[in-house]
């Protein structure tokens, strides 16, 4: 028997469905590398400029410090320390200036308040937290006297509170008393006196 040959070159299946179906696996692996391409770019990229943007703020920071380097030299670190010295000896002057009394004005002050027939024989003054007080021991020699003394003393504006106290008559034929009274902290203040003072 002769053998039987094909004649027709038709294929029985259709030509496109095997070839579509790899098509569409290299069309999904070529999306997926694509992706994977831009971001292995875009990772280069962003360290390239993460580089270049380093040294340049490493470079504006040695600039930064040769500024300062520069401006405190300019500033004369002896001359500023000296200006601290001042201000220091500046400030302790202030506080003595504040703090600094003059007993002497009280006793200008009794002797410009005390009446011709009243003699003081003992003073005490005393001043603490800025509160100066005089006690004060004395003879007078009549009542009208003292009455004239006690209205002196309520009148003076540098005594505040004054009583007489202890009222007791001597051998002498004199009245012997005792006086306390709180003075104005503008008395003693040694600021007050030298700001009273006139420039010339």
């Amino acid at each position: 028997m002769e053998p039987k040959f094909q004649t027709s070159f038709i294929p029985k299946r259709p030509i496109g469905s095997s070839q579509s179906s790899g098509n569409d696996t290299i069309r999904s692996t070529n999306i997926f590398s694509v992706v994977a391409t831009i971001v292995f770019i875009v990772t280069i990229l962003v360290s390239i400029g993460l580089f270049f943007y380093k040294n340049i703020l490493t470079n504006q920071i040695a600039d930064a410090d040769k500024s300062i380097v520069a401006a405190r030299a300019d500033f004369e670190p002896e001359k500023i320390q000296e200006l601290i010295d001042a201000n220091a000896r500046i400030a302790s002057v202030k506080d003595l200036l504040e703090n600094h009394i003059v007993v002497s004005k009280v006793l200008v002050l009794m002797q410009d308040l005390t009446v011709r027939k009243m003699r003081f024989t003992e003073l005490d003054y005393v001043n603490k937290n800025n509160d100066p007080t005089i006690n004060i021991t004395g003879e007078v020699q009549t009542y009208n006297a003292l009455a004239e003394q006690q209205d002196v003393f309520l009148n003076n504006e540098f005594m505040k509170d004054p009583v007489f106290s202890d009222f007791n008559l001597g051998d002498n034929g004199y009245l012997s008393v005792k006086f306390s009274s709180r003075l104005d902290p503008s008395l003693v203040s040694y600021k007050k006196m030298v700001e009273s003072i006139p420039l010339n």
